[in-house]
């Protein structure tokens, strides 16, 4: 609720400044819409037995409009709403907001509801990677479009280097405020003397509720995630590999409890239930010389995901996705994208992930930068 109305505040009197002061210096308008179609096959098990097959559909999976201006030469702002299937069930709301004061060249800070600095793949929004949807695993490492505060610095370090850090405290991922749950990430991205090569990670310390144990009490406690990886683009070659931990996570007493030890003996409560993942990708742009479709880009992504790193047994489930993402027209704006994603491993006696074949149409919209 802080957080809320200090946002609020911020955003008004900002805004309010510069229309009376008519300091609005740069004022940009964008939109974009991602229609697609998704066919899922596979396994169609009953409720009960642990998994569904999703249904196949056609769905708006991203659609918004959204402002981006400086008030004056010290305050930026940002407001972005529409609707997003992993925002709010896919209904109109905000998504992204942000008001942040720039005292001095390279360093900024404010309130902020959007993507945090968390690594790369974290940090973009879902329909802006590589592939049509961000690893599985994302919004159990990183959830989506957090609010609270940030402070960051992005400048120059020594030579061609070039550095992004930010630091943020966040309301928590369930209740949404500060008194039950809170979420403190630190997060940097590094360009290296190497042209096109990127490092970057991210440290997350969290409180949480994980849910309830056999007594119904509510499960409250700390945790953390972390990851490192790097990033290659040369505009035609693309590469990206990421590794995460995290430890905190709901590992139900009632059902599918996990144990230290095969004799089912040293319960793993849920603030220390670990995990761990990883992906990598690579695409390659291939330049067609024709204007309807100037440019293809193939594409693959490998990822791996150990839902219960500290039990006894193997809990890891791999997958493999494949595609072709084409530029139609030659400003690049609008993309055909063909998606496959399948399971590879599945642990031994559970139920396999279903496959899921994406076709999307996707186009981006930034009307010309004007001046008040």
């Amino acid at each position: 609720m802080l957080f809320r109305w200090s946002f609020v505040s911020l955003l008004f009197f900002s805004l309010v400044q510069g229309t009376y002061a008519e300091e609005f210096e740069i004022l940009e308008i964008s939109a974009d819409a991602v229609i697609q179609g998704e066919h899922y096959s596979g396994d169609h098990l009953e409720l009960f037995s642990g998994y569904t097959r999703p249904v196949s559909q056609i769905i708006v999976r991203h659609a918004s409009i959204g402002i981006e201006g400086k008030v004056n030469e010290y305050v930026d702002f940002e407001f972005r709403a529409g609707s997003a299937t992993c925002l709010s069930g896919g209904l109109f709301s905000l998504m992204d907001a942000a008001v942040f004061y720039k005292p001095i060249d390279y360093v900024r800070a404010g309130f902020i509801k959007g993507e945090i600095l968390r690594g790369f793949e974290f940090a973009e929004e879902c329909t802006n990677v590589l592939t049509a949807e961000k690893p599985r695993f994302a919004q159990v490492f990183a959830p989506c479009h957090p609010t609270g505060f940030a402070a960051e610095y992005s400048g120059p370090l020594a030579g061609s280097m070039h550095l992004t850090g930010q630091f943020a405290l966040l309301n928590g991922a369930s209740s949404q405020n500060l008194d039950e749950e809170y979420d403190t990430n630190i997060g940097f991205q590094l360009q290296t003397p190497v042209e096109g090569l990127s490092a970057g990670g991210f440290y997350s310390l969290l409180k949480k509720n994980y849910g309830y144990d056999q007594q119904f009490e509510l499960i409250n406690g700390a945790g953390y995630r972390t990851g490192f990886g790097l990033d290659y683009d040369t505009h035609d070659l693309l590469f990206r590999g990421e590794y995460y931990l995290l430890k905190g996570y709901y590992n139900d007493p009632m059902n599918n409890t996990l144990y230290e030890d095969a004799a089912q003996t040293q319960y793993i409560p849920s603030t220390e239930l670990k995990m761990q993942a990883y992906y990598v990708e690579g695409g390659y742009a291939i330049h067609t010389g024709v204007e309807a479709m100037p440019a293809v880009l193939p594409y693959v992504r490998y990822q791996s995901w150990d839902k219960a790193a500290n039990a006894d047994g193997d809990h890891v489930y791999t997958y493999l996705t494949c595609g072709i993402s084409m530029a139609l027209g030659n400003d690049q704006s609008t993309i055909l994208r063909f998606d496959f994603d399948m399971p590879v491993d599945t642990p031994e006696g559970l139920e396999k992930d279903s496959e899921m074949l994406i076709v999307r149409l996707q186009t981006d919209l930034s009307l010309k930068q004007f001046h008040h």
